[in-house]
């Protein structure tokens, strides 16, 4: 009998460890990294709205939203808009937003107050897209370009159409989209399974707001 469950689970062991390998060797991530990319060609709109990221603390955002509040920056800077909103509660510790960090940020950089919005309420997508949605109308903006990872932009702009703004999607992307392409080194195969974590959560999160109605 024991003999028989160590036998099963070390077959469950190594089926699963297999797995993992060939998620790693094959294009897996590099796949879903397309699939949940939408980037539309730019234009000037009314608004550039970056989505915090995380952050660490008042006076470090996290790398992601760094690299939001950086490619947002440069958009206004372009002349795509002349307003830069920023949005982004903090729902492990309220009294720390991360728009509060970034507009921080902005500011140091030279950024005058005068050209951002800041939102320190909104948590999620979802209440995010609700939030900027009242800033919009409340200001006469319609177009927005819309500032998030990558992975992140497929959710972030549904629900952001969903409220009626006319949203142009500007996420975090290199040009060059990543290889469909089988790997064989084992530091290669642990950077694409390093990259498969944000690509997990979001396809959760696309699950659970298709189930609450969110997209």
């Amino acid at each position: 009998m024991l003999a028989r469950l160590y036998r099963r689970t070390a077959s469950a062991i190594a089926v699963a460890a297999l797995l993992v390998v060939l998620a790693g060797a094959l294009p897996l991530g590099p796949v879903l990294y397309r699939a949940l990319l939408v980037r539309d060609a730019l234009r000037p709109a009314d608004a550039i709205v970056v989505l915090g990221g995380g952050v660490y603390d008042v006076d470090l955002p996290s790398a992601s939203t760094t690299a939001r509040l950086i490619h947002g920056l440069r958009l206004h800077r372009r002349g795509y808009a002349p307003v830069v909103i920023l949005t982004g509660g903090n729902p492990d510790d309220p009294e720390l937003p991360e728009a509060s960090v970034m507009a921080r940020v902005a500011g140091d950089l030279g950024v005058s107050p005068a050209t951002l919005i800041v939102e320190r309420v909104a948590d999620r997508t979802a209440s995010q897209s609700e939030a900027v949605a009242r800033i919009a109308r409340a200001r006469g903006f319609r177009t927005i370009l819309l500032v998030t990872s990558a992975e992140h932009s497929y959710r972030s702009v549904r629900v952001f159409r969903k409220t009626g703004l006319e949203v142009v999607s500007a996420p975090v992307a290199p040009q060059k989209l990543p290889r469909l392409s089988v790997v064989i080194w084992p530091r290669r195969i642990a950077d694409r399974l390093c990259a498969l974590q944000p690509m997990a959560y979001e396809l959760g999160a696309l699950a659970l707001y298709w189930w609450r109605g969110w997209l």
